[in-house]
């Protein structure tokens, strides 16, 4: 895993997903974005 960016709400890393995906990880940090816009920003990634 490789680390992407870092900033304010949190970290994303680019890592392999089933061993042949390409994928970012998107890590949040705690207590940086609400319930609600949590559901809203995993909608947009769907």
């Amino acid at each position: 895993i490789k680390e992407l960016g870092n900033r304010q709400f949190g970290v994303v890393k680019y890592g392999k997903w089933q061993g042949q995906h390409d994928v970012a990880i998107k890590m949040i940090k705690e207590g940086s974005i609400t319930e609600d816009d949590f559901i809203e920003e995993a909608k947009v990634m769907m």
